[in-house]
């Protein structure tokens, strides 16, 4: 099995058909020499497998004991992606009726107050403040 991985600045580019490195590529002092093995109750072991994610366990436990576990990206929202997307497009409705006008007209009180509607649902949304405050007239 051939891989190119890079892991604690160590390439390894060839493992043998058991899973170790090939010694060749590695001086002394970067060859993972020693085993360490651990004893798991279910619940640890379920515990583990849930934190690992794709990594191999022993790599997991190297990992997390040298501080240098991958950031966990959490799923998507997918009802505040809705949401979010709701807004968008009455926000598009918004500017395309904006960008109709006539040059030179101003702004009705209410397309003001629509613009300003929008923009504090998108806020609320996205950090749930409201942009200005309970008094939403």
């Amino acid at each position: 099995m051939v891989e190119s991985n890079t892991f604690n600045k160590i390439v390894v580019s060839k493992h043998s058909r058991n899973g170790s490195v090939n010694e060749a590529k590695l001086s002394h002092n970067q060859l993972r020499s020693h085993c360490v093995s651990v004893r798991l109750n279910d619940e640890e072991l379920t515990l583990l497998n849930e934190r690992r994610g794709r990594h191999r366990k022993g790599e997991w436990l190297r990992l997390s004991l040298l501080n240098k576990l991958p950031a966990i990206v959490p799923a998507i929202n997918i009802e505040a992606w809705k949401i979010l997307g709701e807004i968008s497009q009455k926000l598009n409705k918004l500017v395309a009726h904006l960008d109709n006008k006539s040059q030179g007209s101003s702004l009705t009180q209410t397309e003001l107050f629509a613009v300003k509607r929008q923009i504090s649902e998108l806020r609320i949304n996205l950090v749930g403040a409201d942009l200005w405050g309970e008094r939403n007239e």
